[in-house]
């Protein structure tokens, strides 16, 4: 003898709810859902690469009101591997760049001129404390094309990875102590300027590109020592 059973269908009007709470605890709460996947899945969810977010073309037309107005929008964590525990190994630091204000933020980025130290100019870097010999601070300040600026969506992060070879880093014994630390920081030192596109006849809406103005740090994080090798 056989039997059907019958199911029971979640109500449409519970998953509206359900969709709808979910929406909001993001928005009031924008690290909620990336803490969560971080903490249950640890490496899977950081954010995307910066070098992979929308160019901020046409800042002479297209800006986000919110993105202009927000006060403090962008803020910055580090996180770091070990030191290689043999040559053919790499030291990685993340750099995660959070907007965690309601409109989209204009930031100064170019993947190819991220530097180790700072000199003052415009865009992202890390600090390592003490210096050690992977100092570079040949950047120039912002020269305000269009082409390195990239956009932060409201709420959005992102992920720049820097890999620095073995050979590099187990020569230097202020990397190799156990004490050193590492710490990003972003800086811009101006709202930029817009150029009115060629064979463009309406009348520009901005006269500056909308960057936030400011110097913001990371929580500084320490490198640990490679570990021990199996005896």
């Amino acid at each position: 003898m056989s039997q059907s059973g019958t199911s029971k269908r979640v109500p449409v009007s519970s998953i509206v709810i359900i969709i709808v709470v979910i929406a909001i605890l993001v928005v009031i709460t924008p690290g909620l859902l990336p803490n969560a996947l971080s903490n249950l899945v640890p490496g899977i969810y950081e954010g995307v690469a910066c070098a992979n977010l929308r160019q901020g073309n046409n800042r002479a037309f297209h800006q986000s009101l919110l993105g202009r107005g927000a006060t403090s929008p962008i803020s910055l964590e580090v996180q770091t591997t070990g030191i290689p525990a043999s040559a053919d190994g790499f030291l990685t630091v993340y750099i995660t760049m959070i907007n965690s204000s309601y409109g989209t933020v204009p930031i100064v980025y170019n993947p190819s001129l991220v530097t180790v130290g700072d000199n003052g100019s415009s865009g992202l870097g890390i600090i390592f404390n003490p210096p050690n010999s992977l100092f570079t601070t040949s950047r120039q300040d912002f020269q305000q094309a269009d082409s390195d600026l990239r956009l932060l969506a409201p709420r959005q992060r992102c992920v720049h990875q820097i890999d620095f070879p073995a050979g590099n880093v187990l020569v230097d014994p202020n990397l190799t102590s156990g004490n050193s630390t590492v710490t990003a920081f972003y800086r811009n030192n101006s709202q930029g300027v817009t150029v009115q596109p060629t064979g463009t006849t309406a009348t520009a809406i901005f006269n500056d590109q909308g960057l936030w103005v400011g110097y913001v740090e990371s929580p500084s994080v320490v490198i640990p020592r490679a570990p021990a090798p199996a005896s």
